[in-house]
């Protein structure tokens, strides 16, 4: 494969791609979600980005020591024979599963009504030219983008995909619309973007794109405005935030605020972990221990099952022991104390013994929530139930608009504490032995007590995660609290960018948020979200919302100081 040219390789590639697509049921489940309504469906755009993705990279200047393509011709030839080749597989694929050369008992997806989308309903053999000619014009599209100035590209990709947030988002957005009573008829249609709605997104995309280059950037946009300082923009954008913040799940449904509670569980449980790993630099994978130290120190703190109220769960007592918000500073306690135990241990461990030996813990805690000996006090496997919802007056907390603001709350306090920690002396500490160990220690750092801090603060705050994930589903459950919740949370982190605040925020919403807004794809949602994952780990490896520190490492910068930001104040 290394020996064929670079167009052949990215061709056979494309066509791989679009049988697999076509293959799992992708191309004909999709064909009747809307993107234009009446236009373009969602199958279509598949198939069209996969030619202008095979016409970019084929076009793309090779890296090493190869000469780079001449943008005028070679370029884009190779895109038009990349595309064409991706065109070429689509053929083969429509000939022979028309003449029954494929096993259906094997491909079951590939049904007579798929070929009618692959060949435009015209026939097998009439489509063939077409596919030709199509993969020739959208591979020599995406050439053109590879040769093209960053400016048109970035302007190009920003178009495409304002169109396609604006299509797979609309059930969402038409619902936010109706609640702030703005017609949307005239946007949305069909769960796609109407004609007049299409161009609406793109012109306001393309307006803004050119407005921002001609002023070299939102900052410098910004300062062109009369009597706007750096802290207006700030004390704005911040007001903005809580307004929408404040007013979201009373404009949305109540799934979407029940989604926004999960996200915001998987909020204070990033911000736990990204202050062991992002901050101290520790890989900690049993990070789910701490989540389920908080769920069950509330269910048996507050629950009328708990043995400490002398009920079962055949017998239940009138009320639990204490109230919610009683508990929630004794599980604070008992979550630092389970950290330092948890801590001490590994105090002499890196890397990647560090991570096996808190995978152990991890497992550790799980394995003593199912035994038998506990079981009198922690329910084994059936776990605790009746557990109250938070006490909040004469709301309903089991309303997930209201235990929305409730996580809210805590997810802000968390968010702050964070913050004044990463600038703190203690910050500071923890960035000096997340780099060299050795060197931290010998510039008077104690190491070990550092390392049961970030231990301490992350469980202090993982346990918030936990005390409302009971009282959300009025159960604690072992099944709730496997080794996938700690990959998970430190897959947000990671998304996010590690050591990053706001990044722990983006990567929650993207991978908490975002499979649940695409439940409308049915099976085909983790799909769709592996390849968004993979995507966002190939183009942006260092995060979607990295630390500046951690982003100049990656693409080998010179470190310099790190501006504060204003939330953070001035480091102690």
């Amino acid at each position: 494969m290394r020996r064929l040219p670079r167009y052949v390789r990215v061709g056979l590639l494309g066509g791989f791609i679009i049988i697999y697509l076509t293959a799992v049921g992708m191309i004909a489940a999709f064909h009747e979600r809307n993107i234009i309504t009446g236009v373009v469906q969602f199958s279509v755009v598949l198939m069209t980005l996969v030619y202008m993705a095979a016409g970019y990279l084929a076009a793309r200047a090779p890296k090493g020591g190869s000469p780079p393509l001449r943008p005028t011709r070679d370029a884009l030839i190779a895109g038009a024979v990349g595309g064409v080749l991706v065109g070429v597989f689509v053929i083969l694929m429509t000939v022979l599963a028309d003449a029954g050369y494929t096993p259906r008992d094997m491909f079951i997806a590939i049904t007579p009504a798929t070929l009618d989308i692959l060949s435009f309903d015209q026939g097998t053999y009439l489509s063939l030219p077409v596919q030709a000619v199509l993969g020739a014009v959208l591979g020599l599209a995406g050439g053109y983008l590879s040769t093209a100035t960053p400016n048109v590209r970035s302007t190009v990709t920003r178009a495409i995909s304002a169109t396609l947030i604006g299509a797979l988002g609309a059930p969402l957005f038409s619902v936010m619309m109706a609640g702030l009573g703005i017609p949307s008829r005239w946007l949305f249609r069909s769960e796609g973007l109407t004609i007049v709605g299409t161009v609406f997104v793109v012109g306001v995309t393309l307006l803004l794109r050119w407005y921002l280059l001609r002023a070299g950037g939102v900052r410098n946009a910004l300062d062109r405005v009369p009597g706007v300082t750096r802290k207006n923009v700030n004390v704005v954008t911040w007001a903005v935030v809580g307004v929408v913040l404040a007013v979201l799940p009373w404009i949305v449904n109540t799934f979407v605020s029940d989604v926004l509670g999960t996200v915001g569980l998987y909020i204070l449980l990033g911000l736990g972990l990204n202050i062991v790993v992002g901050y101290a630099g520790l890989l900690d994978l049993g990070y789910v221990a701490f989540y389920a130290v908080g769920a069950y120190s509330v269910a048996v703190l507050t629950a009328r099952s708990s043995f400490l109220v002398g009920a079962d769960v055949t017998n239940l007592a009138p009320d639990g022991f204490m109230n919610f918000w009683v508990a929630i500073p004794l599980t604070i306690v008992i979550a630092v104390i389970i950290g330092v135990l948890i801590g001490a241990p590994v105090l002499r461990l890196r890397g990647d013994y560090l991570a096996i030996v808190t995978l152990g813990f991890g497992e550790i805690i799980r394995t003593l929530v199912l035994s038998d000996w506990l079981k009198p006090y922690l329910g084994g496997p059936q776990g605790i139930t009746e557990i109250p919802s938070v006490p909040v007056g004469p709301f309903n907390a089991r309303d997930p608009r209201i235990l929305y603001y409730l996580i809210l709350g805590f997810v802000l306090v968390s968010y702050f504490v964070s913050t004044r920690l990463k600038y703190a002396r203690i910050g500071r500490a923890w960035a000096a032995m997340r780099e060299d160990e050795d060197v931290a220690e010998g510039m008077g750092i104690s190491v070990i007590k550092y390392k049961i801090l970030a231990f301490v603060m992350g469980a202090a705050v993982g346990c918030l995660g936990g005390a409302f994930f009971a009282a959300k589903l009025s159960v604690a459950n072992p099944g709730s609290f496997t080794l996938l919740v700690s990959i998970n949370v430190l897959a947000v982190v990671v998304l996010g960018g590690m050591g990053s605040i706001p990044g722990v925020v983006v990567g929650s919403l993207v991978l908490v948020g975002l499979p649940e807004l695409l439940r409308e794809f049915g099976e085909f949602r983790l799909h769709i979200y592996g390849i968004i994952l993979v995507a966002i780990m190939v183009f942006k490896p260092e995060g979607l919302f990295p630390d500046a520190r951690r982003a100049r490492e990656l693409r080998g910068e010179a470190t310099v100081k790190e501006p504060v930001p204003a939330l953070a104040g001035a480091a102690e």
